[in-house]
This record gives C-alpha cells, sequence and structure tokens, in this order.
C-alpha cells in the first residue's frame, strides 16, 4: 500500500487531494528523516556523506579497503523474491534479447545476457553507486555504447527514495559516473533523447527551482535549459511527469503529478532541429469531465499519429479518462478504461500507471496499473491479462520484444511472456537472483542457524531456512513489519503487517494465523515499532499518541491492553525495548507531539499491567545540555547485556546529533555523534564485549549502527571524539533498517531496504590473515602468479559471486573486488615483491585462503 506524500514544502499552491491520509501513520518516513528545524527531508546531504565516506575507504580508515578484521558480509537473499522496478533496458547492441538491464527504486542496477533462461543470471552492476534509486534507464540510439540511468523516485510515494541525478556509462553499462550537470536534479522522473540528439527530463520539483519541469541540453547533458513547466509563465505546475518520442521525430510531455495535468507536443517538421526548444510547444491536452492529475503518454513505433493517453482521477486515484488520437494529438477520441487499472477505492494510478503498444500494430497495446490489460482494437475494448495470483500487482514498467513478447516491472520485480497476444499469455518471474528486497525488520531463530523471518514492503513476512543465498517463503502478506521469534525455543513467532496487526505461530513457523480482532487494530504507525520479551511471552508496541500497547498471553490465550503513560504526553511510541536485566521492564522512545514537544526516553518497570512504574524519563541530551531538537525521531535503543546502566539511543533524522550513549541508567545523556555524516541512523546496537570491530588489534567490543548508507561501527567510544568507521565489505551502498545479534555464534543479520537481508560473524579477536577456515572443495581450482598478474581458475560450483581480496604480511587490505564466479586476474605489476595472501569468499559462504610469491 502506497499512500503520497511530498518531503517538502511545495512553492506552488495547488491542491492536494491525495495528502489526506497523512494524518496517521503514513507521515511515517517522513517524520523519520525529516530535518525538523527545515522541515523537510535533504537529501543532498547524503550524497555529501557518500563523499565523505569514500575519503574515508580511500585513506584506508574504512573497513572496505582497510583491514582484513573488518566484517564480512554475505547475501542471504531472497533470491526468488524482488522488488519495486521502475527501469528496463532491452539492449538493442544483443539482436537475440538476452542482455537486459533493469533498475530498482532503492537496490541499484542489475544486468543479465542470458534473460531468456529459465532462470537468468543477474549480476548487480555496482554496489556503492552514488544512488541506488532507479527510476529509469535508457540507451543513447547514436551512441548505443552510452547507457543512463535516472535516480530518485517522485511519484509522492511515502516509501521514496530521493535521487541524486543522472548516472551515465560509456561503454555499455559496466562503470558508471554521475553527470556533474544533474546534482540537483531529486526526483528525474523520464529521460528521452531526441532524434537530433537532443536530451529532456521531466523533473518533480523538490527542494530547489531547478528541480522543476522539463528541460532540454542540446549539448550532451553538460548544461541544462528549461522549456516546460513553472517557473516559466503559461504553466499550471512544475511537476513534470511523462515523455516521448515518436518514430517522426515529435517528442511529447505530461505536466501535473499531484497537479492538474497538461499534455504538450513539440513537432518535428515544425521545429527541425529546434524541436523541444522553449517556446515551440503547443497544449494538446484533452478535454475532460473530471480533474486529472498523473497522465500517461503511450506512442505506437508503427505509427507516428497514433497517441494513447491514460489519465489519473484526481478525486478517486483511478484512471476515469482515456483517449486516443490519431492524428498527432490534434483531436481525441474518448475509450473507456480497463478495470484492470484500478483497485475502487485503493486505486493508486498516480503511483502505479504505464501503458505500451505493439512495435507493429498500433491497434494492439496493453495497459498497467494494477494488473494488466490488453486491447487489440485500439483501446475500444480490453481484456485482463494479469491478476495477483498471476503477476505480482502494481505495475511500472512495459517493454516489447517484437510483437510476441513482453517485459513487466512492477512492485514484484520482473516477469516475462512470450505470448503476449494469446488468449491468456503465460508470464514467467525472472526474479531469481534479482535481490531488491526491501526489508524493515528481521529477527532470527535461536537455534535453527539459517531460520530468519523478515518484513518486506509489499511483500509481506518471509522465512529464510536454508544457508547462503537461497529463496524464502511467504508466511504472511502485505506489507511486513516488526517480527519476533521466541528465543527459549522457537515455537513461538509473531509477524505484523501495518500498525497492530499481528499473526501468530506456536508450530515453530510451520502456520501462521491472525491474533483476531479482539487483538488487532489500526492504532500506532505504518511500520510499528514493537519487542518482546521472550521470558514473559508479552509483546510490547506502539499505540495512539501517549500510549502502548501490551499483548499478554501470547504462548495461550492472548489479551491486550493499551496503556497511558503521562510522561510521553501527546508524543508517540517510535522505538521500543525490552530491558534484557530486568523482569517486565521496558523503554520506550517517544517523539513528535506538540510542535515545542522533544523526544524523550522513558524506562518503565511493571510494564505488562495496566499502571506500570516510572523509573526514568526525561529528554535525552547533549553534554552541554542542549536537548534534542523538538520533533525528531527516536529510531532505537539498546541496553547492554553487560551493563544495565549503560544505554544507546539513535536518532533517524537528518540535521541532528544521531547517536547518544547514557553510563547512568539514562539519568543523563551524552552525544557520541564523533565523525559520523549527516544522515539517518535507523538501529544501533551494543557489540559484544569482546568484538574486534574497526581493526584495532583488541576485542574492546563497540557499538554497530544501521543507516542510510550501510553500517558504521566503532570499537572506542568517546564522547563527541568517537571514531566511526564504514563496515560494509560484501554490503551495497544501501539503507539498512534494522540490526539483529545472535549471541550463540556471533551472528549479525541486517534489513535492508533494497538489496534483502544479509549476515555476518563478527570477529572477537584479530582475525588477520592467520588461521583462516578451511577452504571449500571445488570452490577454487587453483591460483597462478608471476610478476604482473595473479590468475584466479575457479570450479564449477553453483557460486554466482565471489568477494577476491588481497593482503600483504602485515595484515593490510590491499585489494578488494567483487565479482562473478569464473576465472579472473589480480593486477600485481605494482606490488612489491614478496609474499601476499589471498582471501576468496563466495556468495553461500565458499572459503579459499592461500599464500603466493610475487
Amino acid at each position: 500500500m502506497h499512500v503520497p506524500f511530498s518531503c517538502h514544502q511545495k512553492p506552488e499552491v495547488e491542491k492536494e487531494a491525495q495528502s489526506d491520509g497523512l494524518e496517521q501513520a503514513m507521515r511515517q518516513e517522513f517524520r523519520m528523516t525529516r530535518d525538523p528545524l527545515l522541515n523537510m527531508v535533504p537529501r543532498e546531504r547524503l550524497l555529501e556523506a557518500k563523499l565523505y565516506m569514500d575519503r574515508l575507504i580511500a585513506t584506508g580508515t574504512g573497513t572496505t579497503t582497510g583491514r582484513p578484521s573488518a566484517l564480512g558480509w554475505q547475501e542471504r537473499g531472497p533470491n526468488n523474491v524482488a522488488g519495486r522496478t521502475r527501469a528496463i533496458l532491452l539492449d538493442k547492441r544483443d539482436a537475440t534479447g538476452n542482455t537486459v538491464f533493469v533498475g530498482s527504486v532503492s537496490g541499484g542496477i542489475f544486468k543479465t545476457t542470458n534473460f531468456t533462461n529459465s532462470l537468468p543470471t543477474w549480476n548487480v552492476v555496482n554496489d556503492l553507486l552514488p544512488n541506488l534509486a532507479i527510476s529509469n534507464i535508457i540507451q543513447d540510439p547514436l551512441h548505443p555504447d552510452t547507457l543512463y540511468a535516472t535516480t530518485g523516485e517522485g511519484w509522492f510515494n511515502i516509501d521514496a527514495v530521493k535521487g541524486a541525478g543522472i548516472l551515465k556509462s560509456t561503454d555499455g553499462g559496466s562503470s558508471w559516473n554521475l553527470m556533474p550537470s544533474t546534482t540537483g536534479f531529486e526526483y528525474v522522473q523520464d529521460m528521452v533523447i531526441d532524434n537530433n540528439g537532443n536530451f529532456f527530463v521531466s523533473l518533480r520539483n523538490a527542494s530547489t527551482t531547478e528541480s522543476r519541469g522539463v528541460l532540454r541540453s542540446t549539448d550532451r547533458g553538460a548544461s541544462w535549459v528549461r522549456v516546460l513547466g513553472l517557473p516559466l509563465t503559461g504553466f499550471g505546475t512544475g511537476r513534470a511527469a511523462d515523455l516521448e518520442v515518436a518514430s517522426n521525430g515529435d517528442v511529447y510531455a505530461s505536466l501535473g503529478v499531484i497537479s492538474r495535468s497538461e499534455v504538450y507536443k513539440s513537432s518535428f517538421a515544425s521545429n527541425g532541429a529546434n524541436t523541444g526548444a522553449a517556446g515551440t510547444w503547443i497544449n494538446i491536452t484533452p478535454t475532460t469531465p473530471t480533474a486529472t492529475h498523473r497522465v500517461e503518454i503511450v506512442l505506437a513505433p508503427s505509427d507516428a499519429q497514433r497517441i494513447y493517453l491514460f489519465m489519473q482521477d484526481s478525486a478517486s486515484g483511478e484512471v476515469l479518462n482515456m483517449y486516443r488520437s490519431v492524428n498527432g494529438g490534434s483531436s481525441w477520441a474518448n475509450l473507456t478504461p480497463p478495470s484492470a487499472l484500478n483497485n475502487g477505492t485503493n486505486s493508486q494510478t498516480w503511483f502505479n500507471l504505464i501503458g505500451a503498444v505493439d512495435p507493429n500494430n498500433a491497434n494492439i497495446l496493453v495497459a498497467g496499473g494494477l494488473n494488466l490489460a490488453r486491447s487489440t482494437d485500439g483501446g475500444d475494448n480490453w481484456t485482463t491479462i494479469t491478476t495477483g495470483a498471476t503477476v505480482h500487482v502494481d505495475q511500472h514498467a512495459l517493454v516489447y520484444d517484437g510483437s510476441t513478447k513482453l517485459i513487466s516491472g512492477n512492485d514484484g520485480g520482473i516477469y516475462y511472456s512470450t505470448n503476449i497476444n494469446a488468449a491468456t499469455p503465460v508470464f514467467q518471474s525472472k526474479n531469481t537472483g534479482y535481490n531488491v528486497t526491501q526489508y524493515y525488520a528481521c529477527d532470527f531463530h535461536p537455534t535453527n542457524t539459517n531460520y530468519f523471518l523478515a518484513g518486506a514492503q509489499d511483500n509481506g513476512t518471509q522465512k529464510f531456512t536454508s544457508a547462503g543465498l537461497n529463496a524464502t517463503s511467504t508466511v504472511s502478506g502485505g506489507d511486513g513489519g516488526f517480527c519476533h521469534i521466541d528465543k527459549s525455543d522457537g515455537q513461538l513467532q509473531i509477524t505484523a503487517f501495518t500498525a497492530n496487526n499481528y499473526n501468530r505461530s506456536t508450530n515453530g513457523g510451520s502456520s501462521f494465523s491472525s491474533l483476531g480482532s479482539s487483538i488487532n487494530n489500526n492504532r500506532g504507525q505504518f511500520i510499528n515499532p514493537s519487542d518482546f520479551d521472550d521470558n514473559g511471552k508479552v509483546l510490547y508496541a506502539g499505540d495512539d499518541a501517549g500510549k502502548y500497547y501490551c499483548i499478554t498471553g501470547l504462548n495461550s490465550t492472548p489479551s491486550a491492553i493499551s496503556v497511558a503513560v503521562t510522561a510521553m504526553g501527546t508524543r508517540e511510541l517510535t522505538a521500543i525495548k525490552v530491558d534484557p536485566n530486568n523482569a517486565n521492564t521496558i523503554w520506550i522512545g517517544a517523539s513528535f507531539g506538540s510542535t515545542a514537544a522533544a523526544p524523550v526516553v522513558i524506562k518503565l518497570s511493571n510494564a505488562n499491567t495496566s499502571s506500570p512504574t516510572m523509573v526514568v524519563t526525561g529528554s535525552v541530551v547533549t553534554s552541554s545540555n542542549n536537548a534534542i531538537a523538538a520533533q525528531s525521531n527516536i529510531s532505537s535503543i539498546d541496553i547492554d547485556p553487560a551493563n544495565g546502566n549503560h544505554i544507546l539511543v539513535t536518532v533517524s533524522n537528518f540535521g541532528v546529533t544521531s547517536v547518544f550513549e547514557s553510563t547512568n541508567g539514562g539519568a543523563s545523556y551524552t552525544s557520541i555523534e564523533g565523525n559520523l555524516p549527516d544522515m539517518p541512523v535507523r538501529w544501533g546496537l551494543f557489540a559484544p564485549a569482546n568484538a574486534e570491530l574497526n581493526g584495532s588489534g583488541a576485542g574492546t567490543g563497540g557499538i554497530i549502527l544501521a543507516t542510510e548508507l550501510g553500517i558504521w561501527t566503532s570499537s572506542q567510544v568517546n564522547g563527541a571524539s568517537t571514531n566511526w568507521i564504514p563496515n560494509n565489505n560484501g554490503l551495497a551502498n544501501v539503507r539498512v533498517d534494522m540490526l539483529r545479534y545472535r549471541s550463540s555464534d556471533n551472528m549479525l543479520a541486517a534489513a535492508t531496504h533494497g538489496r534483502g537481508l544479509y549476515t555476518t560473524t563478527i570477529p572477537t579477536t584479530v582475525t588477520g590473515i592467520g588461521g583462516p577456515p578451511p577452504n571449500t572443495r571445488d570452490f577454487i581450482k587453483y591460483i597462478s602468479a608471476d610478476a604482473s598478474q595473479l590468475l584466479i581458475v575457479t570450479g564449477g560450483l553453483n557460486t554466482r559471486t565471489m568477494t577476491v581480496q588481497l593482503f600483504d604480511m602485515a595484515g593490510k587490505m590491499i585489494y578488494d573486488s567483487r565479482k562473478s564466479y569464473g576465472q579472473t586476474s589480480i593486477p600485481l605489476a605494482g606490488l612489491p615483491r614478496g609474499i601476499y595472501q589471498l582471501r576468496v569468499i563466495g556468495n553461500n559462504n565458499e572459503q579459499y585462503h592461500r599464500k603466493f610469491v610475487k
């Protein structure tokens, strides 16, 4: 489910009907990350943070290249479930249709060269791109080795990730760089290149006036000029949407994203090389009986005059107006939209709307909204060709390959039909290995090493049961939220979807059933924070403002109470932690409330009753006694299991101090922000006391943070001088929402929002280069070194990727690269003669360690 929301104050004066739902929990992501002083989400700071992180890594301070004791992350999956995909490129250089690029809205760019296989092999092109929110991928028609990927999902859905501009590749997609002229492009809705080689981008307005309207470049993106939309005169909006180029060179554009829609055309016949320049556009918007917002323009490749318009109704969210033109927009015929696009009062075609026309027949087209529909008579009649049972709902991208094959991108990833013209087309999922799942939360089994639960955006709660990178099964649907597994024996398990709606298993996860209407309700946050008391079998969660929710008897007959806490005032529960040292005791992070209210941390005993006892309450403060800014969001609380007076608190907003500790049981707090860049911190936990996180040579414990830029750690907390480093070896440049630690085997799990679930084993001594685990049989056949290179010859295992690392004998990592599994080489020419250590780790945790002499 998606609710639209702008992360910025908007300079346009427009009625925004879709923002009505923001009175409740769908404001969550905005409130979690906004700069409280600006009341907006300044995601341009994330690019600054990324550049800072890159500098740390380049200088050896960050463990991605610096120390062999870095956390080595392993991807766990799911390899059978994907996520929202808006970008699909069928590489024109490959006539077989096997080379395909796809882009996830928060997981980056993937490529396959065997797409038509039953199980194509997907490879990440680069885990460390400046931005992973891919909205489109296009190929330069004049220079097919040059590709462009736009970033930012600008459709006002609450979970949208802001972009950082346009990425460019000049080597067919092997390497990508951010175009300097586009760093202010926060939400790039579409991009096209016309027959003259002119570039066009459609931007949704955000924090700057430059990021609005349709922009044109005549110098291949070196500079841009606005040609449509506010603040130019004569336009009703600056929010641009769709762009299309007809086969005759005409360029079409639509304006209106939660704004009154407008459709424009610039004619190549009239303007020639000047097509698309300011002043060459004419308004061809049809007169509609009701106000419309988003417009999808669908052109027929075989007939430059044939145009279809799908127009979202401003009030209902449905497509109620659909049109066809056979004369380039001079006149319009009214069509009846297919029911497959809409979902009644829950329609959201402001978010999911797409269409495509058969490249050889202008009368055959496919329309996508909730599901897919096909017409063979120019839109006069429609047939529904998919349901949620055959193809995942919420359609975002459609690409024809000839007249019989169609690729669909939706909230469930990639689907492919080779018989799209059949009465009932068959679609195949192409998601194996395309792991872009957006997890909010996870938990682990106490004894079953490879058993996890993880709650995913729009893909329910999924169950992991196998080692390495593997498939999952869905145990409950909807938007998966927090999940819990009883650590006493693992038999009792709880999953959540939105708010306080829960399912329970009492048979170790074999089956789940709803807790029922007497327990479940729609109070609390959208993804509602909760924690489970394994000893008392009690679930604590968010509720209405000033309250928490307590469900007891979960191992027998559940009952629930809503508990008011005076100290919360009008604040809402945004973080909760069961105290591991004291029975029936919880810690609450309460945020928001009245405009001037600073967040507070509260400790309650007797929390499983209707009359809990207040132990500690007060604003989280820095050492200089400056409270966290009002309207900030406390994102997590952790208690040191070895010291009940040692408390960790994280804050997820931009523009505020993000990490605090208390050494006196919460009576006062000190900032330990140190050198951490300005970015959301979504989770924090204490590492075990003998953990070796930063390669300092001693097991000193420390703190682990889940941030907007992966995992950051510190092994020596020292107030304002605390030193944090990125600890992302094997992990993508991706948002991480939650961390879970299992002490029995030092396993740490990370729920990423865009790349699935990852795990690592926390080293408890310096791992250096000695005492490695045994080599996995048949993983690597042999290695061979000479003065110029190290050759690595792989075996025949079913391994997808491998991380190749090289250390000198001092333990310094001097090479680190993630590669596809297969024969490869490492350049050695620049290294001095001597002994080196090779380490290769496969995606299923296969191991190979060997010394060699250069």
